[in-house]
């Protein structure tokens, strides 16, 4: 996986663009009204997001298998001064944080990449160690609505090879299975050219 994306960040420092994701905007209105101040992004990509929220005062700490996108994203907030802490790393394996660490946890279409499922609920069970009480995990993932959801190559239940991309689509009960120990607080479906996304917002109970 991490080859495919220093390929992507190498022929585009923004692929994904300049300005936060409308799921960041969403979230952090809700990160504002509880107070958060201490957020991890997993598969932060070339840092979009991580930048939006450390420019409104949140400490930032934020993981990715791409050496080339967080080495963008280290010259992006040294550049703005930013309190983001970014490093390489394969969330096939224990996150490298102490229990209770983090407010919040974020992703945005990070759990689509070709994780299997016990990976999946390993990240998951990760993610609530990392959190304090009651802390927020925002994650957004393509869902069965995507027009290409069913196209291209089946690599597994639901894995679909598009592009080059082993891409997983969710419904809302493989997002229920996976939320253990969370309680989803909301589900919204949205549209993101060309995407079709759940956004889910839970909490560690």
């Amino acid at each position: 996986m991490s080859e495919v994306w220093n390929r992507v960040y190498s022929s585009d420092n923004g692929f994904f663009g300049e300005e936060p994701s409308t799921f960041a905007l969403l979230c952090f209105d809700t990160m504002k009204i509880n107070g958060v101040r201490k957020v991890l992004e997993l598969g932060v990509g070339h840092g979009r997001d991580s930048i939006f929220f450390a420019s409104n005062g949140i400490r930032v700490e934020a993981l990715d298998y791409s050496t080339v996108a967080i080495d963008i994203l280290k010259r992006e907030a040294t550049k703005r001064r930013l309190s983001v802490n970014a490093g390489v790393f394969d969330l096939r394996k224990s996150l490298p944080f102490p229990d209770g660490s983090f407010d919040a946890v974020f992703s945005h279409m990070l759990l689509n990449m070709r994780f299997s499922v016990s990976e999946l609920h390993f990240i998951f069970s990760e993610t609530r160690r990392v959190l304090r009480p009651k802390g927020f995990n925002f994650f957004s993932v393509r869902n069965q609505n995507d027009k290409l959801f069913g196209n291209g190559i089946k690599v597994d239940d639901g894995i679909y090879e598009i592009n080059g991309f082993q891409v997983r689509f969710f419904s809302k009960q493989e997002i229920q299975d996976l939320t253990e120990g969370f309680e989803v607080l909301w589900i919204k479906e949205e549209h993101e050219e060309p995407v079709t996304l759940y956004l889910v917002s839970s909490r560690k109970t």
